[in-house]
This record gives C-alpha cells, sequence and structure tokens, in this order.
C-alpha cells in the first residue's frame, strides 16, 4: 500500500519551529513511508546555513525511507538572473549543492513513480503579469516540462501510484486568494493531463486537499502546510500523510497541537478517480 509523508514549506531560518520539525522527525522514524516528499521552500533566505540545516534534516529522514525534494522560490536566488540576465543556472547553485543536483527528479519503486518539476524558476520573462506582489513569487511550469512529465508517467508499470510534485500550488488559496501559477486555473487541467493521480504541492502556506474534475479526470490535489511562524489564519501547522489502496486515495492532515508539542492526525478525505 502506498503510503507517502507530504510535508511543505519548513523555511529552515528565522520561521522554523524547531519543536515542529523533532515532532515531524519522530513519526518519519516510526511511520513506515514508502516515500518522504517536500514540496519546495526548505529555506528561507538561500542562505548556506539554512540549506545546511536542509541537508541535515534530509539525512536523519533517509535512515527511514527516500526522500523527494522539488525546490521553492525561497529556495531560489531570483536575484542572480533576473529577467533572464546572467546565468539562470546560478540561482539554483546551493539547492544543488546541498539537496539535490537534479531539480526534476523521478523516482520509481515498487508501485509508485513520483515526478518532480521545478516550478520556481525566479524572475524570467514567462514568469511575468501584470500584478507586481507576484515578482519572484509565482511559479510557472513550461509545455516542455508538462511533456517531460507526460513521458515519465507513460513509462511508469501498469497500475503504478501516480505522483506529481511541484511547488507552487496549483489550486487558488482559500486566504491568500492567490494562484500559485503564472497560467492560474489553466494549471490544474496540465497537471491532470500529465496522467498523475494526484499532485502534492505547498508554497500557499495553508493545507488544502480537494479532488477537481478535469474533463473525464478526476484529479486529487494536496497542498500542505507549513511548519513555520507564518501559517496563514492563525491555522495550526500540518502536513499530510497520502496513502492509496484499491484505488482509493485516503488524504490526512496532521495538525500542530501547541499543548501536547506533537502532531494529531485530523479527518481522512477519501477519494475514488
Amino acid at each position: 500500500m502506498p503510503r507517502i509523508l507530504h510535508v511543505s514549506d519548513l523555511h529552515f531560518g528565522a520561521p522554523s519551529v524547531p519543536a515542529q520539525v523533532a515532532a515531524l522527525e519522530q513519526i518519519i522514524e516510526q511511520g513506515r513511508f514508502n516515500a518522504i516528499v517536500i514540496s519546495g521552500d526548505l529555506t528561507q533566505r538561500t542562505r548556506k546555513s539554512e540549506f545546511a540545516q536542509a541537508h541535515a534534516f534530509i539525512a536523519r529522514c533517509e535512515k527511514y525511507g527516500p526522500v523527494f525534494t522539488v525546490a521553492g522560490n525561497h529556495d531560489t536566488a531570483w536575484w542572480m538572473a533576473p529577467a533572464g540576465i546572467g546565468f539562470t543556472s546560478v540561482m539554483h547553485a546551493r539547492y544543488r549543492k546541498y539537496i539535490n543536483k537534479n531539480l526534476e527528479p523521478v523516482l520509481r519503486i515498487p508501485g509508485i513513480t513520483i515526478v518532480g518539476l521545478n516550478s520556481s524558476h525566479g524572475i524570467q520573462p514567462f514568469t511575468l503579469t501584470s500584478r507586481p506582489r507576484d515578482l519572484s513569487v509565482v511559479g510557472a511550469v513550461t509545455e516542455k516540462q508538462w511533456a517531460k512529465a507526460r513521458a515519465a508517467f507513460s513509462a511508469s508499470p501498469a497500475g503504478d501510484f501516480k505522483v506529481l510534485v511541484v511547488h507552487h500550488n496549483i489550486l487558488r488559496g482559500r486566504l491568500s486568494n492567490r494562484w500559485g501559477l503564472v497560467n492560474r486555473e489553466a494549471g490544474i487541467a496540465q497537471a491532470a493531463g500529465t496522467g498523475s493521480d494526484i499532485v502534492l504541492c505547498g508554497h500557499d502556506h495553508q493545507e488544502r486537499i480537494e479532488q477537481v474534475r478535469v474533463g473525464d479526470r478526476l484529479l486529487v490535489v494536496s497542498t500542505a502546510n507549513t511548519l513555520t511562524t507564518r501559517v496563514r489564519g492563525d491555522l495550526p501547522a500540518s502536513f499530510n500523510l497520502v496513502t492509496a489502496v484499491d484505488e482509493l486515495i485516503t488524504v490526512t492532515p496532521w495538525l500542530w497541537n501547541e499543548t501536547a508539542q506533537s502532531f494529531a492526525a485530523g479527518v481522512d478525505q477519501c477519494f475514488r478517480p
């Protein structure tokens, strides 16, 4: 049975809450997960010290299962190549050094295919919008990237649970009222078109678990909250647990209890394709 822990927006640095990270590590140690997915924003300011903390966290988690990551906008030194001027590869130099050389990894384990796409490109011509507040924050996935994901899932064994990972939220945030991707709702159809069963994302700092219909397809979206002081709407920090058995996909938020200093399972949300 596929069993995936989905966490996002750890923001190692000033906003990070060490007690929440420690509690998460205890759950990972005991949980027997097929994979631990971190959907971006491992750091707050792309500083070496923050990446070193993220690297150490991942190393501890890897003792208990494979860790799968993509970069977030906070992991991207956009000022190294604003508007495409400069060397775009430098934007992710520290991420590649401390976290993963591959910005778009693919993980294949028995019964599961996980495909990552980099939605954090900094300020590039194709990320510009009419909204100034989107600068360096909004994400984008190019048609070439979507095609890459389609090809990766097409090569999967029949019956694999297909998991797509991007940093930016593909659904509009309920409190922020913001789309994560530059093409807004069109990103939902593009994600569904990859053949994925579920999308794991973050960025919005509010959990959202939902199934959306795109044509004749149903797609589950797991948007994980943050484990920091920057949660929206005074909601508790949380991460999501994803399981899949007999075509039933269940996503369960695990919510932080400040009094107990631990996470506890919330209400299961179950979906069928």
